[in-house]
């Protein structure tokens, strides 16, 4: 049978667990700029409220891109296993695609992003 301390210990971590989730869906900011880096140089920055189309170019050939409804997602790559389209869509903050063969890299920024190391590994 639960004590009374037993019920307080559980309504606690239920607690903690609700406002972790809420500070992971709400907290990470707004997400409104899409960030394409070809060879670790940024190529493409764009707003994500424009729906576009565009393409930028690695070594292996033409990446196409397609910005659409506030998302964003790889439609062509000149790569064998096309990993990168198959991610689909993206919408959240600091999502990523990533053609590695390619050498693309797209993400998501937005307001309130500073690019600022978050923590230290050793």
């Amino acid at each position: 049978m639960f004590t009374r301390y037993d019920i307080m210990v559980i309504v606690g971590l239920l607690a903690v667990a609700l406002l972790a989730l809420g500070v992971i869906k709400y907290g990470a900011g707004v997400v409104d700029t899409v960030v394409v880096q070809v060879d670790g140089k940024e190529a493409v920055q764009a707003p994500l409220a424009d729906d576009k189309r565009f393409s930028v170019e690695g070594p292996l050939g033409k990446t196409e891109v397609e910005i659409r409804d506030r998302r964003v997602r790889v439609t062509d790559s000149p790569c064998a296993r096309k990993i990168c389209v198959h991610t689909g869509w993206i919408d959240k903050p600091y999502q990523t695609i990533i053609c590695v063969p390619n050498r693309v890299v797209i993400r998501l920024t937005g307001k309130g992003d500073n690019n600022q190391i978050d923590g230290i590994t050793g």
